[in-house]
């Protein structure tokens, strides 16, 4: 047990407390604004880079991947939902698995799992968003090698989540109190 959470310490999922043990690591509209800024960073930088060398091979897992989570999208069912969040992890990852850096995608990877924590305080939020058309999109711009429009697509799309989220809570609105972290 002490070893997972110590990984997780590394991971910044917990934090160490001398000797008074381990706490879930806090979440705050700044470090969501910080992960989100880095993963805007990160992710499209290597979306055009996945873009630009991407072959047919690419091309044709990322348009597996959409087809499965569009199939889920449409419309989106309370009892598809973890399906739903595999079939877009799994669409994510096609996006910038071309991009030709390992280490990139462990970082993308990492940042991923902290960007979860907080999209799933959204849930209750009403966003009026259309996700499939935004996953629609990126696909598109990316499987037609467009990777400055892939790029701001992406974008967009993972700001979204995250701004409605400040904005909730800079508008007073406790989202934490009714989730479970």
């Amino acid at each position: 047990v002490r070893e997972a959470l110590s990984r997780l310490v590394s991971e910044a999922m917990v934090t160490a407390e001398g000797q008074r043990g381990f706490t879930v690591a806090p979440i705050s509209a700044d470090d969501l604004i910080d992960v989100t800024n880095v993963r805007v960073a990160i992710e499209t930088d290597a979306l055009r880079a996945s873009v630009r060398q991407g072959d047919d091979f690419w091309r044709h897992r990322l348009r597996l991947a959409y087809e499965q989570l569009s199939a889920l999208e449409q419309p989106l069912k309370d009892e598809n939902v973890r399906r739903w969040e595999q079939a877009n992890a799994a669409f994510h990852c096609a996006l910038l698995s071309a991009c030709g850096s390992p280490w990139t995608l462990r970082v993308v990877q990492q940042l991923t799992h902290h960007a979860e924590r907080y999209r799933r305080y959204a849930i209750g939020l009403h966003t009026g968003r259309d996700v499939h058309a935004e996953h629609q999109q990126i696909f598109e711009a990316a499987v037609t090698g467009q990777d400055a429009r892939a790029a701001l697509a992406l974008e967009s799309h993972i700001r979204a989540t995250p701004e409605l989220i400040v904005k909730a809570i800079r508008g007073g609105k406790n989202i934490f109190d009714n989730h479970a972290s």
